[in-house]
Formats: structure tokens, C-alpha cells, sequence
């Protein structure tokens, strides 16, 4: 467990699909510490549909678990008429597509998403600060693109499973 955790405080939290991929089934012990650490932290986190997508859809064992245990919920895309949340999903996209020498169009939509929803929430709702987890090193860096050149680069915290949780040797992975 993280002392100070980044979930922690006035923030809405964003998750990208690969943070339920690295903490496994529920039965998992990364993801009884991950559930511990929402729980403790008092908030609800995001997935954007599109990115429960990803998943295989909310069934699966550990959406399903999160979203009836109430320490998650789905939440839609950025409306497609926010032009802000359009262009930061732009530049996440540009910058992801950059990082990995990949044209623009071959970039997951749901890893873009994230920088957009971000962006939306900061400006639609009255929360201080986002935090988007993900393990995505180019998503990440996507991410942290379009808040800077949105005006949010303060405002929109980018973290990973690790940053939550810690690092656990005895962790073993389960995939879902």
C-alpha cells in the first residue's frame, strides 16, 4: 500500500482498461490491495465505456465486481460536439501515435478518450483536479500533452497501478 495515495481529496478518477488487466480477477491479492486503496481513498472511479470495451464489456469478473461493489462506475465518451474535449483527444492520440511510430489512425480511441473525458470533467464539473490511472507509458505521456496544451497541466495527474498500490514480489499475475 501507497502511504499518501493519489486517489485521495477532491479528485475525479479516470481508469484506463490496462489497470484492470495488471490488478487480475477479483480473487487476485493486487486486487483486493487496488479495491482496498479506492475504498480508502472514498472515491468512484470512471470507466469510459469505450474503455470497458476493451475489457470484453462490464461482465467481465472484475468490472462486474467493481461496478457492483460501487467503487466503480461506466461513464460515456466526451460528447462529440466539446471541441476541447475533441482536441485534447487529438493530441493524445498525435502523441501516443508518435511514441509508438504508428499512424495516427491505428491509436486505440479509448487510450485518446481519456486526455478528452479529462479535460471535459475540469471544465464541466467543479473538481479541482483529475487523476487518470493508467499503465500505458505513451498514453500517459498522451495524456499529459493535451492537459499542457489545454491549460491543465496542474490540474491533470497521470498515475499507474504501482502508484496506488506499490510493489508487491509476491504478486502474481492472473490474466482476466
Amino acid at each position: 500500500m501507497v502511504d499518501e495515495s493519489p486517489l485521495v481529496g477532491e479528485n475525479e478518477v479516470i481508469v484506463d482498461a490496462n489497470i484492470f488487466f495488471a490488478i487480475g480477477r477479483p480473487s487476485n491479492q493486487k486486487y483486493d490491495r487496488f479495491r482496498q486503496e479506492v475504498k480508502r481513498a472514498n472515491t468512484v472511479l470512471k470507466l469510459p465505456r469505450r474503455v470497458v470495451g476493451e475489457l470484453g464489456g462490464s461482465e467481465t469478473a472484475p468490472v462486474q465486481t467493481a461496478l457492483d461493489e460501487g467503487w466503480a462506475e461506466i461513464v460515456d465518451a466526451p460528447d462529440v460536439e466539446d471541441g476541447d474535449a475533441l482536441a485534447a483527444s487529438d493530441i493524445a492520440r498525435r502523441t501516443i501515435a508518435n511514441e509508438t511510430d504508428r499512424p495516427e489512425h491505428e491509436v486505440e480511441k479509448a487510450d485518446a478518450v481519456l486526455a478528452g473525458l479529462a479535460i471535459q470533467y475540469l471544465r464541466d464539473r467543479s473538481v479541482g483536479s483529475i487523476v487518470v490511472l493508467t499503465d500505458d507509458g505513451p498514453a500517459r505521456k498522451g495524456i499529459r500533452n493535451a492537459a499542457e496544451n489545454q491549460g491543465y497541466a496542474d490540474a491533470v495527474s497521470v498515475y499507474g497501478v504501482r502508484d496506488i498500490i506499490g510493489d508487491d514480489p509476491d504478486d502474481s499475475m492472473t490474466l482476466i
